[in-house]
């Protein structure tokens, strides 16, 4: 597969996320009547790094779309972009194959809590991130 065809592939993938996520991000802000943040490619990636979709301060959002899967090193570089300060989440697939999400979740062990990856649907994800949404927005 030449880089061309992959990059294109790449942004087409970037695009279809912001498509997914713009509208929750829509209702949740206009709701609390406040001013709606525009998700968008990261345009200068590729030249001084950082995550694929901006708009969120507290989210780095990495996108991948390729036919051989390679998710731990994805998410290592998710939570490398995401540094200290952002929340990383990985949304990726392969062709023919429904979006997933990687990010961290919380898992019961008995009266505490484990911080550890989950790989979840994008279903899943798309409630977390509404409720999460509304409470940055209360905070």
């Amino acid at each position: 597969m030449s880089g061309g065809f992959s990059r294109e592939k790449g942004k087409r993938a970037e695009r279809e996320v912001v498509k997914l996520l713009q509208p929750v991000v829509i209702k949740v802000y206009s709701t609390a009547g406040r001013e709606i943040p525009v998700l968008e490619r990261n345009l200068m990636q590729s030249h001084r790094g950082g995550h694929d979709i901006v708009g969120l301060e507290w989210m780095a959002l990495e996108v991948k779309h390729h036919e051989q899967l390679a998710i731990k090193s994805w998410w290592e570089q998710s939570k490398k972009q995401a540094g200290t300060t952002r929340e990383p989440v990985l949304i990726y697939k392969s062709n023919r194959v429904a979006w997933r999400v990687v990010m961290f979740g919380y898992l019961p062990a008995g009266a505490k809590r484990v911080r550890c990856p989950v790989d979840i649907s994008l279903e899943a994800f798309l409630a977390w991130f509404e409720t999460r949404l509304r409470q940055e927005l209360a905070e």
